[in-house]
């Protein structure tokens, strides 16, 4: 009680020799003056209670969207889901906690804030439903669904930004009216000292030093805030409402700045390893580029942590990229930026050109080497690393990512533990390659991929006894693309399935309207199958529905198997090789002779045909390369198999072919592949000159 007496114990003292209508307006001077202090109290209650809740809801909306992401990425992780669980609790919980404040010009926005934040929720939980499916088709559909969500996660930032600023709008304003009712008070005192000057000078003096000189100190704080200078605080100069006040006032600027602060490190930091996250590395890049600087960017992907991420499990896998975050910092040099982009992938942006670039990122590799120490186990991670470097304004960001994820791209295919270095010479083929990657899964729905066939002749008389069925891709940007730049792809993607079943189908198809046209049901048809397909325990019986549906028989059909794959996994497609040749179905080794060769294999397999690779071929007009495939020619008979040539050009090729023995063969001296209407145009005639040999077994 005696420190609330104080300052009016010192007004009444100043004022006591004044006449009594000064008095009078004294006392209405110092009530107006308390009411302000009051609305200073309030105002700094209200900074806190509307601000604060806004920044956390910020917090909240980027924790749901990065749980939710890795949720997605390890849709079969408990942890990842609960985590994500729990961070949408807390930010339902923060939206009823922000429904209860009553908030006014704010409330447009926050109701905007939380639609867009359940509509992203509601986008990540369908790509978590979509990921948890384990669906190869609905891949696409999960990478949309977390662009959407990443658009609304944006949109709720920015909406709670936008009420973040009405909110401090409104705390100024109402800091306006503080500081309009404050000069109001002054006015009514420099009246009073006016006055008072008059009839006692020393009572007017006193008055100002006990009054005016806190209400600068308020006001020149007031100013300060409404600038965004949030380290600013008032002096305590004295143990009275002007002194607890003071203390109000510093709390509250000392509260915002501190969320200011947490709120700019969370949103530049990864919280797992604690460096700094993509948007830090963008807003470095971009500085550095305007800066004129040359910078070289190295990405760094961790070989080998998917596999200890699955086997060992998540806490391991975050323990090892602390590691590998903590080796990171030691090796780098003062000026060098280490950056963790999510995953297993990280940054490193380094001041300098090219060979400054790729000496550390040499240093970066020999530094992640060594195992990492758990337990009892040691664990090794390798790192292929992807350097390009630009230089100046004309240089974006952009681009210099997209260089140097090219390039890691490079030394990922080149065996991993590598640094590869951008160059223009290889950048466009890495870049068609990654476009082929892309557009593949879409091709097949938008009918890009068609059906060419070779056909087979019989090497006495030439005659036509079937066609192999050759794979295109008519791509809309580079045209008629073959299968050796896109089978690959579809099979580290897991598409060779749908797509090896939609070739099989369109060739029974085409082999049919064929077989309807010729008014003969003689000619055959190769399809080469992969190893995934053979693998499937379910593909015998899709060649069998194939057949049914298209009145095919069976011993038409020739699947091409090549010899690699029979070599390399024999205990997975032994079983669906001896089910396809109950079924009728002919069996050929494809590509014969290319260095896998292992005639103890031959026997044990239902097998039909021996085709004799191309280069096999090419050498058969030298004496080794004739006794080569004299030899193999020689095998297939014993075997009891048909000997069949690929590749032949020449008609010295086909007339030694024909001395060693093989009857059947095919190549570009005997007809190019086309497609369906050229070789229905070829079966055509050939039936029209010969009908009774142009097509035959």
């Amino acid at each position: 009680m005696s420190r609330s007496l104080t300052v009016r114990a010192r007004m009444g003292a100043g004022i006591a020799a004044m006449m009594l209508p000064l008095l009078v307006v004294s006392g209405t001077a110092v009530a107006g003056l308390d009411l302000t202090m009051d609305g200073f109290a309030e105002t700094a209650e209200e900074a806190t209670e509307e601000a604060l809740p806004l920044a956390r809801l910020q917090t909240l909306v980027l924790e749901v969207e990065r749980t939710g992401f890795r949720a997605v990425l390890l849709p079969r992780t408990a942890d990842a889901r609960g985590a994500y669980q729990a961070s949408r609790d807390r930010l339902d919980a923060g939206f009823a906690d922000l429904a209860d404040d009553a908030l006014t010009e704010e409330g447009d926005d926050t109701a905007a804030a939380q639609e867009h934040a359940q509509r992203a929720v509601a986008a990540l939980d369908a790509a978590l439903a979509g990921a948890a499916a384990a669906n190869p088709a609905e891949r696409t559909a999960v990478l949309q669904r977390l662009d959407e969500a990443s658009r609304h996660v944006g949109a709720a930032v920015a909406s709670l930004s936008a009420a973040e600023a009405l909110a401090e709008a409104d705390i100024l304003g109402e800091y306006a009216e503080a500081r309009e009712a404050q000069e109001q008070v002054l006015g009514w005192i420099l009246g009073v000292v006016a006055l008072g000057l008059l009839i006692a000078l020393a009572g007017a003096l006193r008055l100002t030093r006990t009054v005016l000189a806190p209400l600068g100190a308020f006001r020149e704080a007031a100013h300060a805030l409404g600038d965004g200078t949030l380290s600013h605080r008032v002096p305590v100069l004295r143990e009275d409402e002007f002194g607890a006040l003071a203390r109000t006032f510093n709390a509250m600027a000392r509260d915002l700045e501190s969320q200011q602060q947490h709120l700019s490190r969370s949103a530049r930091s990864d919280a797992l390893t604690g460096l700094p996250n993509r948007l830090r590395l963008a807003e470095h890049l971009e500085a550095t580029l305007d800066a004129g600087d040359a910078v070289s960017l190295l990405l760094i992907d961790l070989d080998g942590f998917k596999t200890i991420n699955d086997t060992l499990g998540h806490s391991v896998g975050d323990e090892v990229l602390r590691v590998i975050a903590d080796r990171l910092r030691t090796v780098l040099r003062e000026g060098d930026l280490a950056v963790r982009l999510g995953g297993d992938e990280f940054a490193v942006v380094v001041p300098g050109d090219a060979p400054e670039g790729q000496a550390v990122a040499e240093r970066v590799r020999t530094a992640l080497r060594p195992a990492i120490q758990h337990a009892d186990q040691e664990l090794f991670v390798t790192a292929s690393i992807g350097v390009a470097t630009a230089s100046g304004p004309a240089g974006a960001a952009e681009d210099l990512l997209r260089h140097a994820d090219l390039a890691m791209y490079g030394a990922k295919n080149g065996g991993k533990d590598a640094v590869c270095l951008h160059d223009a010479a290889s950048h466009d083929a890495l870049e068609d390659r990654m476009r082929l990657a892309t557009d593949l899964p879409r091709a097949l729905q938008r009918d890009e991929f068609v059906l060419h066939y070779q056909p087979v002749h019989a090497l006495d008389g030439q005659a036509v006894v079937g066609v192999e069925a050759l794979m295109r891709w008519e791509h809309p940007t580079f045209g008629l693309v073959p299968p050796g730049s896109f089978i690959s792809l579809a099979e580290r993607t897991g598409l060779i399935g749908p797509l090896g079943a939609w070739a099989l189908d369109e060739a029974c198809r085409q082999l049919r309207e064929w077989y309807d046209l010729l008014g003969d049901d003689t000619l055959q048809m190769s399809v080469n199958v992969s190893a995934r397909q053979l693998a499937d325990e379910e593909f015998p019986a899709l060649v069998a529905r194939t057949l049914v549906r298209h009145r095919i028989p069976a011993g038409r059909l020739v699947l091409e198997i090549t010899e690699s794959m029979l070599v390399e996994d024999l205990s997975a497609e032994v079983s669906r090789l001896f089910e396809l040749k109950e079924m009728g179905v002919q069996l050929a080794v494809d590509d014969f002779g290319t260095g896998y060769s292992s005639l103890s294999y031959l026997p044990r397999f239902p097998v039909d045909l021996l085709k004799l690779d191309r280069s096999l071929i090419e050498q058969i007009d030298q004496p080794r390369g004739q006794a080569v495939a004299a030899g193999i020619i020689d095998l297939a008979r014993v075997l009891g198999l048909q000997p069949v040539a690929e590749g032949i050009e020449t008609a010295h090729q086909l007339d030694a072919l024909g001395a060693l023995g093989c009857t059947l063969g095919q190549g570009f001296h005997l007809a190019r592949p086309a497609g369906a209407a050229e070789i229905t145009r070829i079966l055509s005639d050939l039936v029209g000159e010969h009908p009774d040999a142009a097509v035959r077994v």
